[in-house]
């Protein structure tokens, strides 16, 4: 297999990565949240999941396309978004970790 689909390969697992811990965030932040300013941003959250395991399967079929394996839980680095806050009522830091996750995927799209 030659190097730039090695390349290749290693950024979409990155990619796939980033999407599995998104979708781990924004359930646990759908699920936790608290008060009444936090429902709308829940109910967003709730429905930006599916949206998030449809970016990870397509990004997994395109890695097995190239050759590659989709990894399992042991082998996906999780870790590098900014975590669930124990502050169940901190709306606007949920709102600042999904714009720095989003951000964070779009440059690693660009880079790809």
């Amino acid at each position: 297999m030659g190097t730039v689909r090695l390349n290749t390969i290693k950024m979409l697992t990155t990619a796939y990565g980033m999407e599995i811990e998104t979708v781990l965030n924004y359930l646990a932040n759908s699920v936790n949240l608290d008060g009444v300013r936090a429902e709308e941003i829940k109910k967003s959250l709730s429905a930006d999941i599916a949206e998030e395991v449809s970016h990870a399967q397509q990004l997994g079929q395109r890695i097995k396309q190239l050759g590659g394996l989709v990894p399992g839980s042991a082998a996906v680095d999780l870790g590098q978004q900014i975590q669930p806050t124990s502050n169940t009522t901190d709306v606007v830091g949920v709102i600042k970790a999904v714009i720095d996750a989003e951000e964070k995927a779009c440059s690693h799209y660009k880079e790809i």
